[in-house]
Parts: C-alpha cells; sequence; structure tokens
C-alpha cells in the first residue's frame, strides 16, 4: 500500500502551508491542487510546490469544482503508483491529531473506503447542520441501510483505482455534491465505508465556497440521481440478499463469469436439483415488504415488486423454462392455463403475491376470517386438529404459511417447520422481525439423525404439529426418493417425510390453502392414522404413500396451476447411482 495526502484549493490558503506541515510529519508525500483560485492563493500554493521533499503543486486553470480537483488529483496519483489517497480539506477544518488513525485503518482495511466522522463544536452553523441531517437521511434511503453514518465529511481515505473507476464510468457531481455521491456510488459497488471519530470547526474567518441555492440545486439533484440508481439496483440487491456488490472474484481467484459458456454449464446442472437454484433473496427481499406493507400497505407493495418480479423473470433462464413446461403439462390435464410467455410471467407475480401474503400473515394483518372454512366450521380448529399431535405434509403450492401464522398465534399452540438447512436461518431471522411473538420452531432436516427424531417424538407427546414438505427432495437425499406417477410422468417425491411420520407414530395430513379472490381456500385429507411400513418392503410401502400424495396434490394443482411454485425441472430424472 502506498498512500499519499491530497489537498484540493480554491482560494484558501491562509492555514494551507500548516496543513501541509502537519501532514508532512507523518512522511507523507502531499498533491495540492489549485482549482483556478485566486492570484493571491496561486502564489501561495507555488511556493509550497516542492517535489524533492514530497510537495507537489498543480493547477487547474479555472474553478471546476471540488470534485474535479480532487479526481484530478487522484489520477496525478494514480500516474505517480500510489495506491490511496488521503483527502484533506485546505482550510484547516479537520482535527489532523486523527489521521494517525484513518491511516492504520486504511492499511488494516485496504478495500475500505475510510471517513471522517465529525464531531462539532458550537462553530458550526445551524443551516449546515439541519443540511446535512437532511442528506443523512437521503443517504440512508439510498443506501437502503445506516452503514454511512456520515457522507459529507471531507477528511477521508480513498481506494485511489476503485474511485477512479466510479469517475469514469458512473461520474459524480463535479461540486459540492462530490463528497456523498462518490463515497454512495463506492458503497453501492462493495466498498466497505468504515469511520473515525474527528473534530471539526468551523475558524473564524473563514471563506466558504457554498453557494446558497446553486450547489442547493446540486445537492437536490444529486440525490434524486441516486435514488433512481438505487430503484435500478433494487433487483440485484434483492438477488444478492441485501447486497449491492456482484461478486468480483470466483473462489480461485478468476474474473466472476468471465466464461458466459461455464455458466451456462452450471445453471444447466442446478436446474436438476431445487436446492442448487438459490431463491434470489425472497427472505430479504420479504424482510423489505414486511416494511413496505407496514407504512403504504399492500397495493403500493404490489407496484414495487412490479418491476422486481419483471427482472426475475427476464433474467430467470431455468424458472422460466420450468413454469412454461409445468404450464403445458398441467393444461394437458385439464388446468385450463395455456403455457404462453404472458401466463409464465402471471405465474411469476403469482409467486410474488404469495410472498406478499407470507409477509401479511406473519405481521398480523390477516385473521381467521380470511380463511373459507367449512360451513360446519366456527373457526380454525374445529376444522383441525388443535387437541391432537399430526404430521402435515405440505407443498409448495398456494400459501399454507398463512394458516400455520394464524394458528401459532395461539399461545399454548405450537408448529414445528421442518425446513431445508440452507433456508432455515435465513426465514428464520425473518420470522423473527415480523412475529416475534410466534410460536413455530423452525427446525433444520438436511439430515435427520436420532437426537432429531427423539426430540421430535417430544414434540409429538406435547400434541405439537410438525409440519414438512413432501413435494421435494433435499440435497442431501438424492438416493432416498421413490418414482411415482405426477402429471403424466413419473417425478421422484422424498421418502423422508414418510419415514419421519412412520417415526412419530401419529396421524398424517395432507393440506393445501391458496388465495381465491379476496379470501383463502383450506383443504385437509387425512393421509393415515398412523403410517406403516414393513420392514420386508418399506420401499413399496413408501411408493404407495407416496403416490396417495401426488394424486391429491395433483388434483388440488390443477384447478389452480399458476400456484404451483416449484420453479425448477420438476421432472428431471433422478442421477446415476455413483453420480456424486
Amino acid at each position: 500500500m502506498k498512500i499519499c495526502a491530497l489537498i484540493p484549493t480554491h482560494n484558501h490558503h491562509e492555514v494551507l502551508g500548516d496543513v501541509v506541515a502537519r501532514v508532512r510529519e507523518h512522511d507523507l508525500p502531499v498533491i495540492i491542487i489549485d482549482d483556478g483560485s485566486n492570484v493571491t492563493t496561486e502564489q501561495k500554493v507555488q511556493a509550497l510546490h516542492d517535489p524533492e521533499n514530497g510537495v507537489s503543486c498543480y493547477r487547474l486553470p479555472e474553478n471546476g469544482g471540488k470534485g474535479v480537483a480532487v479526481m484530478q488529483g487522484m489520477a496525478y496519483a494514480s500516474a505517480a503508483g500510489f495506491s490511496h489517497a488521503v483527502q484533506i480539506d485546505a482550510d484547516g477544518q479537520h482535527d489532523l491529531d486523527r489521521l494517525s488513525d484513518m491511516l492504520d485503518r486504511a492499511r488494516e482495511n485496504p478495500t475500505a473506503l475510510i471517513t471522517g466522522l465529525p464531531i462539532y463544536d458550537e462553530s458550526i452553523p445551524t443551516g449546515r447542520k439541519i443540511g446535512r441531517w437532511v442528506t443523512h437521511v437521503w443517504v440512508w434511503i439510498e443506501t437502503l441501510s445506516t452503514d454511512i453514518r456520515d457522507s459529507m465529511c471531507g477528511f477521508r481515505v480513498y481506494p485511489v483505482k476503485e474511485s477512479l473507476a466510479v469517475w469514469h464510468e458512473e461520474g459524480a457531481g463535479n461540486k459540492m455534491d462530490f463528497d456523498t455521491e462518490l463515497m454512495v456510488r463506492l458503497y453501492w459497488r462493495g466498498a466497505p465505508i468504515l469511520h473515525v471519530p474527528t473534530k471539526v470547526t468551523y475558524p473564524q474567518g473563514n471563506i466558504s465556497n457554498f453557494r446558497m441555492w446553486a450547489d442547493n440545486v446540486l445537492i437536490s439533484w444529486m440525490h434524486t440521481r441516486l435514488v433512481f440508481g438505487m430503484l435500478t439496483r433494487l433487483p440485484g440487491y434483492l438477488l444478492r440478499c441485501g447486497k449491492f456488490a456482484k461478486p468480483q472474484t470466483t473462489a480461485n481467484g478468476d474474473d466472476a463469469g468471465r466464461d458466459q459458456n461455464n455458466q451456462d454449464a452450471q445453471d444447466e446442472d442446478a436446474s436438476h436439483h431445487w436446492a442448487e437454484i438459490d431463491e434470489r433473496g425472497i427472505y430479504f427481499g420479504m424482510r423489505f415488504l414486511g416494511t413496505v406493507y407496514r407504512f403504504a400497505g399492500r397495493h403500493v407493495c404490489l407496484v414495487v415488486m412490479l418491476p422486481i418480479i419483471l427482472y426475475f423473470f427476464l433474467t430467470g433462464r431455468i424458472a422460466r423454462h420450468a413454469s412454461h413446461d409445468f404450464l403445458r403439462r398441467s393444461e394437458q390435464h385439464g388446468g385450463g392455463v395455456a403455457p404462453t410467455r404472458w401466463n409464465s410471467f402471471r405465474h411469476f407475480l403469482r409467486f410474488g403475491e404469495s410472498a406478499l401474503d407470507k409477509v401479511a400473515a406473519w405481521s398480523g394483518e390477516m385473521k381467521e376470517s380470511d380463511l373459507e372454512l367449512p360451513k360446519d366450521a366456527e373457526g380454525l380448529f374445529d376444522y383441525m386438529p388443535r387437541n391432537q399431535a399430526a404430521v402435515l405434509l405440505v407443498s409448495h403450492f398456494g400459501n399454507m404459511e398463512l394458516v400455520r401464522a394464524i394458528a401459532s398465534r395461539d399461545r399454548n399452540f405450537r408448529v414445528n417447520v421442518l425446513l431445508h438447512q440452507k433456508n432455515a436461518a435465513r426465514f428464520g431471522r425473518v420470522l423473527q422481525k415480523l412475529a416475534p411473538e410466534s410460536q413455530v420452531n423452525l427446525i433444520e432436516v438436511t439430515d435427520i439423525g436420532p437426537d432429531t427424531a427423539i426430540m421430535l417424538r417430544e414434540r409429538v407427546e406435547r400434541g405439537e404439529w410438525i409440519v414438512i414438505a413432501a413435494d421435494r427432495v433435499a440435497i442431501g437425499a438424492r438416493d432416498k426418493t421413490v418414482s411415482v406417477p405426477f402429471f403424466g410422468e413419473d417425478a421422484q417425491f422424498p421418502q423422508g417425510p414418510f419415514i419421519l411420520a412412520y417415526l412419530l407414530q401419529c396421524p398424517v395430513y395432507m393440506s393445501a390453502a391458496w388465495r381465491t379472490g379476496k379470501t383463502f381456500k383450506i383443504v385437509w385429507h387425512k393421509l393415515t392414522d398412523q403410517l406403516i411400513l414393513p420392514r420386508a418392503n418399506r420401499t413399496e410401502a413408501i411408493t404407495q404413500y407416496a403416490a396417495q400424495y401426488a394424486q391429491w396434490l395433483e388434483n388440488i394443482v390443477v384447478r389452480e396451476p399458476l400456484q404451483w411454485f416449484n420453479f425448477y425441472d420438476f421432472w428431471a430424472k433422478k442421477k446415476a447411482e455413483d453420480d456424486q
């Protein structure tokens, strides 16, 4: 790491010599950029020019603004081989006693932007204080975080190469809009932002280059650009689970995505198993939707979701193909929805709407009155086994989440949901945010060992529900499947849910819920009072139970094919036994 100091100036010269002297105490080479200053400042700057002693001065013939001066200075720094530049104002506002701390943080975090976190005294003008807080709020919106605590302090350490890349590829403000915009755009690219508390004073007689009307207009336009920049990046932000930056390198250090043919091959291989296709930010997206839903309601949420869903539809080749294939199969079996591109997009829209319904359910916005119960049932537990333990076989169809959310609000009733390992932790964090009072336990099921089985057995003895999806094969259980007919062709269904139900020795129900207009229809069918799996022909017995479940599921799904949310090749052939 090679660091220099970069000092832009426009008509500031009174304490410039003192600032340079303090910086040179740290053995930092200094680059001064005179941004078209008056004659007096020009002469003072030229008097400091002493390359042999580490001070180089450059003059811009016309005043271009702070952004132009700083980035021209970074270009000089880059040409001289410097990797980082400490930006310091020329008017002596910054506490240079913290320079050592700034340099230490930069050396420990070479990819980060190190910035001062101002600690003001009484000298700060009230208007400046208010203006800074307005900018803070806008920056939190533009970054969807509070990681940047102050974006206007001009005392910071920049990574030179990355900063020049932003300037050349995206641009940033030329004047008082520069500091904030460059920081936000570096943050979007993945640069960590680290803060060092720094005293900042406004010296008496200090000359301000801030133009009240012109610079406020520039700053307002900057925030407009950044808000729209955030919105265009929002789909990728959700895709990466709350990260704006794309991965820059692969595990072996090669540029990510450099070989498109290899990427296509990976995509094709991923289509063989659902767990290898990440659900592209859906859990972080649910948190985001929860916030929007809480403050703006369902209709605004749907409007916000539309461009995000369109993005996923256009970029999700595997999911699009899977949707088309499924709609073709369902139409052949009376599904009534043609396999067109428009209907595939509607399929994606229903998936987004389902995610919103999950948010509404766990946030307490949906009540038991939203459920379409049988005429002879006064409440949810008149329809379900309230005082009896049960295994519920569910699927990725409709929104069974709604029923679980409403049922779990009973303080004396608990629901245990078995999830795939990759998603359990994420969904658990979302659930804790949306419904901290929920009586739902999330349990990882990638590998159910004796300890897990004993724990679940204890919960069954307490009369709790055990909920498990029976339509997807866990990534570690590809050799533990049975092949049964589903929409006209054999599909692989997992053995695990049926083995678990056998071990727990309690009634097994097949259940589903899906939206029908403004309410949700529920179906609830007992598969058996107790699974029996004879040792001699256990696989055959599991196949029979799985076939019953698949037939029951097909009869339900064909009614509402757009609410089938398995966006992968559900009928992919089982891999060879020796294929690892």
